[in-house]
């Protein structure tokens, strides 16, 4: 009864920060390379994103971990290791987030899988399929929102009004990835709490086992309620196509009708229900995120978005809907935002682990033994002091006519296990980003007073909201602190 009782007087939307203690054990080495003093542990959650940036900048390229695991920051280093299936996932880490007991894109560790996974499902992230889908996308996307901020609109003594943001683009990446029905706020809250139930069995192993397992039950909950959603699209799917539907260009079909060209071999409910909720996180929360850091960084910066408003006005009339082609042939600006968006505040802004092959591996000098565990410290690589000028400065032009700065870009895990819906994830958030900025001017709330282009944060640029990482890194207080006053275009 004492068990239970703890277990229910435990408030789990602060469980992030209480298992704060259980960790990677910090050890600094020295200057022959050899292990130093054990430091102080770091949080393998919540604040995971500014431990893994500080302990760049303290430690240098390569760092241990733990006795058998080290961080690599050097963006060389990082293309070895995500270049080669040599460099598996690490089990232990990966496991935890089998789906439903069932291997997925995102979880599998043995090559063979992920190449059979990449013939089943890869016709259907190519730009010929999402060109045939982006009627959809921009239907569910931008055209869904616009109608949802006019109506507000349509309301208002003032012809303004203020939007929670990231949450509306929560909701309109939701129904581009799932098509599935029309999204509410109860679907957005299974998704959070699949990303975080799926997170913490990830970070903090001991939630893994009773009794800490028990404290995970209310996100636990939520995430089998989002697979039973994804399961009852699925057959609501086959049974539309029964009574004889015209089949969508959608990729819920494409789950469904997705066959290995090799084996035959298709997908069964629960691996179809299982991807379907990998696509569903993955491209929700990731899409949405990046853009609601990239509307932030413009209003901390009003420089540059005033001339991303005018490349945009200056290129298409009020009544033009942009598209992707429009994005990649006249807004190179858009485009290079979202990038530099995506390397200051990477959603993938903590470690991810691989193991070194058997004969080992040497990084930056050091011999890496066989087995030892190789986490990519994705906020340095991002913030790498020899790659990128001024690191912590938002700078677009970075990436303007630059092949280089694009090869140093590491958000969509470049090399064999690289993203398979980076395609998608432009596509949604150009269309979103380019028509937004077209047909609304933006504006702080006029109670903003911690956050904006004056108040200036440790690094001497506009301060960058607080952030909270649990396999996403994102806002950490997104109710208060990403609000914004629109009004249409005149």
């Amino acid at each position: 009864m004492l068990l239970i009782d703890f277990i229910q007087s435990v408030d789990v939307d602060s469980l992030v920060a209480r298992v704060g203690e259980i960790g990677f054990a910090k050890i600094s080495t020295g200057a022959d390379g050899s292990p130093g003093q054990l430091q102080a542990p770091a949080r393998t959650s919540g604040t995971i994103n500014r431990y893994a940036l500080s302990e760049y900048e303290t430690y240098g390229d390569v760092f241990v971990l733990e006795p058998n695991a080290v961080a690599i920051c050097n963006p060389a280093d990082v293309r070895t290791v995500l270049g080669s299936h040599a460099f598996a996932k690490f089990y232990d880490f990966y496991h935890t987030v089998d789906l439903l007991g069932v291997k997925n894109t995102f979880s599998a560790t043995d090559p063979a899988f992920v190449n059979m996974r990449k013939r089943q499902l890869g016709p259907f992230f190519t730009q010929s399929f999402l060109n045939q889908m982006e009627p959809m996308i921009l239907e569910r996307g931008i055209r869904s929102l616009e109608s949802k901020w006019d109506e507000m609109l349509s309301r208002s003594a003032d012809g303004k009004v203020e939007i929670g943001y990231s949450n509306d683009f929560m909701l309109a990446t939701f129904d581009i990835i799932g098509a599935l029905a029309t999204t509410t706020q109860e679907i957005i809250d299974w998704v959070n709490a699949a990303v975080m139930y799926n997170g913490t069995m990830a970070t903090v192993p001991v939630t893994n086992y009773f009794p800490f397992s028990l404290l995970l039950n209310p996100w636990k909950q939520k995430f089998h309620q989002l697979a039973q959603f994804c399961r009852r699209a699925a057959d609501r799917r086959r049974e539309l196509l029964r009574q004889g539907r015209e089949k969508p260009v959608d990729l819920l079909q494409a789950y469904i009708d997705a066959e290995d060209p090799e084996s035959k071999v298709r997908m069964d409910e629960t691996q179809i229900t299982a991807e379907s909720i990998v696509a569903t996180v993955a491209g929700t929360d990731t899409s949405a995120t990046t853009l609601t850091w990239t509307v932030h960084l413009l209003m901390n910066h009003p420089e540059i978005y005033k001339q991303v408003v005018e490349e945009v006005r200056s290129n298409f009339a009020a009544e033009h809907l942009i598209t992707h082609a429009d994005v990649k042939s006249k807004l190179p600006l858009v485009e290079a935002i979202i990038y530099e968006s995506m390397r200051l505040c990477p959603v993938q802004g903590g470690y991810l682990p691989r193991v070194a092959p058997p004969s080992g591996v040497t990084l930056q000098g050091h011999f890496i033994p066989g087995g030892t565990q190789i986490y990519i410290n994705y906020g340095a690589v991002s913030h790498h002091r020899e790659i990128w000028v001024e690191p912590h400065k938002f700078d677009p032009t970075r990436f303007l006519n630059s092949e280089a700065a694009r090869r140093n870009f590491f958000a969509f895990s470049p090399g064999v296990r690289i993203c398979p819906g980076r395609h998608l994830a432009f596509l949604e958030m150009q269309t979103i980003l380019a028509n937004m900025l077209k047909d609304y001017d933006w504006s702080l709330p006029e109670d903003y007073t911690h956050i904006g282009p004056e108040v200036i944060g440790e690094h001497g640029y506009p301060k960058i909201i607080e952030a909270s990482h649990l396999l996403v890194t994102a806002p950490k207080n997104p109710e208060r602190d990403c609000r914004l006053v629109i009004s249409r275009h005149a």
